[in-house]
């Protein structure tokens, strides 16, 4: 999954995760993406999650994430990616008493995809 579809996929959670009734209008106009946008995520999403649809009279249809699932996910925004990827091969250039290991999970946990890191001359 590309960083896009990512951003996407988790602006969409972040939404419905405060337990209320969206429109796919409503989420589209949030996240700033096309309806049919995001009615693909929602259904891709409703795989993982326990996200109900419902049809509701004119252009007045439904989605909630099921109010006993508690979404526990953190985003990341790009800028916030980027800062702790710099930051992450910092400490690996000083080297300073760190768990090598450990701090190549975390690039590889945090780190731009590489396509992106291309683009951004990295």
């Amino acid at each position: 999954m590309d960083l896009k579809k990512s951003s996407i996929t988790a602006d969409i959670l972040n939404i419905l995760s405060d337990n209320k009734v969206h429109t796919l209008q409503e989420i589209a106009d949030e996240v700033e993406v096309s309806k049919m946008t995001v009615r693909r995520h929602i259904q891709s999403l409703s795989y993982r999650y326990p996200i109900e649809t419902f049809c509701g009279g004119i252009n007045r249809g439904g989605v909630y994430l099921d109010k006993d699932y508690v979404y526990q996910g953190s985003t990341l925004t790009n800028d916030e990616l980027q800062l702790i990827n710099n930051a992450l091969l910092l400490l690996q250039k000083q080297g300073v008493g760190v768990d090598k290991n450990l701090l190549d999970s975390l690039l590889e946990k945090f780190s731009l995809p590489k396509a992106r890191r291309i683009e951004n001359g990295k």
